[in-house]
């Protein structure tokens, strides 16, 4: 039998609560529902400026976390 692995991002953009105590509900929630967390990073967004180049947009940072769990569940 061939078990898959499933994977689940969740963006979290500068506008959401950012709060340890937020993290940790996330977190929690994800566990719950069998999910582990794989990574996580922080990426800057980038935006189309006149002239047509991108360019990254400062302030705009957003923690991704990465959740994977087996996709026979």
């Amino acid at each position: 039998m061939v078990s898959t692995l499933c994977y689940k991002v969740i963006d979290l953009n500068s506008h959401d609560d950012a709060s340890p105590a937020h993290l940790e509900t996330i977190l929690n929630r994800q566990a719950e529902e069998g999910w582990e967390l794989v990574t996580s990073f922080q990426r800057t967004h980038t935006a189309l400026q006149v002239g047509s180049t991108i360019a990254p947009v400062p302030g705009l940072v957003s923690t991704v976390l990465v959740f994977k769990r087996d996709g026979d569940l």
